[in-house]
């Protein structure tokens, strides 16, 4: 079968039938690219068509970095997963925080809430500074490694502030130069510029979607994205743009042992979780070293990356060597996503969004 030709005819007829404004998916095999496909269009006035440039929101998809980013760190002797977060980071370890390891914040358990009070407006959510104090002061609502709760928006934070208090690099700047530069992964914002934003798609909540509602101004999630202090900022837990090229070209690297070894990478995808009861496929609560962790039941941890709010994927199968990337501008559940993934030999598996 020519999976080009195939892959292009489905994200077609998505469009066609009104299922999608516009999409984009991309796959490598082995260090190949197999698949690149787009279709639609920019904006819902449908007068720009959409090409494998365009970005598009990806929410916790953008996990993933930071997550590498990490795992890189690890690998090269800089921190380790049961070192205490207060090593690099003293004003973390107050209010029940003090025994808190970088493992912790890793694999989601260490307890930390996903929304504060204190976010107020999105000019508060987006200043650096302030989110920092608002962590430090808080208190996790339980013993941290003890239990996981997926951290949907307070991870970008910790693992972000953390890699700038063991680098001595802003964030955005560590993985530009780290991890998106030697690669030549272009289309990849955390933190938008003025070119970017003349070539990121329009997007809206499809039919199936409902606007979430929470004790902060972080939601609904489809409004917090549409704010320009929001886009500017880099903030790694949710608000990423990337094209579908750029997600599983990110993927390749990491598959290719370009940033870490294959090593460092079977320990990254291992199940890491504090509960004594086995998981639940379908619950968002398998992680490794940050990255959301599926694949078959007897293999957890074959396929890992993160998946985010309203469909977007950047995932991996490290037994079939698949670096896959998809996108699109109608945030739900995209039916043609799944026929896309049983093209490839993929099986999706519920829990990647969140």
């Amino acid at each position: 079968m020519d999976l080009q030709n195939e892959a292009q005819r489905i994200v077609d007829a998505a469009v066609a039938d009104g299922t999608e404004n516009s999409l984009q998916f991309c796959v490598f095999r082995d260090g190949e690219c197999i698949i690149d496909v787009c279709a639609g269009w920019i904006g819902f006035d449908r007068r720009r068509r959409v090409d494998s440039h365009t970005i598009f929101p990806i929410y916790s998809t953008g996990k993933g970095v930071p997550a590498a980013a990490l795992t890189r760190l690890i690998g090269e002797g800089r921190v380790s997963p049961d070192q205490p977060v207060a090593d690099f980071w003293p004003e973390f370890a107050k209010n029940g925080k003090e025994h808190t390891l970088v493992r912790h914040l890793l694999n989601h358990s260490s307890g930390l809430r996903q929304r504060f009070p204190e976010q107020k407006s999105y000019e508060l959510v987006a200043d650096w500074p302030y989110m920092i104090q608002v962590i430090d002061e808080s208190a996790p609502d339980w013993e941290p490694g003890s239990h996981t709760r997926y951290q949907s928006l307070t991870y970008g934070w910790v693992t972000a502030e953390l890699i700038r208090r063991i680098t001595g690099k802003e964030f955005r700047d560590y993985v530009r130069e780290e991890l998106f530069q030697p690669e030549n992964i272009t289309d990849f914002y955390f933190g938008t510029t003025d070119e970017a934003e003349r070539n990121a798609a329009e997007f809206r909540l499809g039919p199936d979607m409902k606007p979430s509602s929470s004790i902060s101004i972080c939601d609904p999630l489809v409004e917090l994205m549409r704010q320009p202090c929001i886009r500017r900022a880099a903030l790694p837990g949710f608000n990423g743009f990337a094209s579908a090229r750029a997600l599983a070209r990110f993927y390749q690297a990491i598959l290719a042992g370009r940033y870490f070894s294959r090593e460092m990478l079977l320990e990254a995808t291992e199940l890491h979780r504090p509960e004594p009861e086995p998981p639940r496929l379908g619950d968002f609560n398998c992680f490794g070293y940050g990255f959301a962790l599926s694949g078959p039941r007897e293999e957890i941890g074959r396929v890992f990356g993160h998946g985010g709010y309203g469909g977007s994927d950047g995932i991996a199968d490290r037994g079939r060597g698949l670096a896959v990337g998809f996108t699109a501008g109608v945030l739900g559940s995209h039916p043609c996503k799944e026929t896309l993934y049983r093209l490839i030999g993929l099986e999706q598996r519920r829990g990647w969004e969140a």
